[in-house]
């Protein structure tokens, strides 16, 4: 279940922009500890009083637009790479960048060795075969 859509923030929590939309579960349990706002829909006093930028689809994290974010002190990106985001004009202001690091270690690790052994196997090359009816007609074999 999605939290309400919220435009202001409520000022017991810390503002967290979002980039772009989050998870539903995700942004549930964030939205106990942190006004969730997305960034398309705040006006600039709620930009202005923002801590913190969450980013999920790689949207670009500029200088200019953290220009507009005077009280940014984190922007956090869920993705393994930060190619997205100035990181210069973080420095230069003292906002922290942080990523998803090896969280996706395993899995892409994974992915790539099931990839391999796809090809030294001709997983495609059969399916293939096997989608163009091949195999009833004693069509030709794969050599594997």
């Amino acid at each position: 279940m999605r939290p309400p859509a919220r435009t202001q923030a409520d000022a017991s929590r810390p503002v967290v922009l979002l980039a772009d939309p989050i998870i539903p579960e995700f942004e549930l349990d964030l939205s106990a500890r942190y006004s969730l706002l997305p960034l398309a829909d705040v006006d600039a006093d709620t930009a202005a009083s923002a801590r913190a930028l969450l980013t999920v689809e790689l949207p670009a994290v500029t200088a200019e637009l953290m220009g507009a974010l005077s009280k940014l002190e984190l922007v956090l990106a869920s993705s393994v790479g930060v190619d997205h985001v100035d990181l210069a004009a973080c420095r230069r202001r003292g906002i922290a960048v942080t990523n998803a690091g090896g969280a996706f270690s395993d899995d892409a690790a994974d992915y790539a060795v099931g990839l391999v052994i796809a090809a030294l196997r001709r997983v495609a090359a059969a399916d293939a075969y096997d989608r163009r009816g091949s195999w009833p007609d004693g069509g030709p074999r794969l050599q594997g």
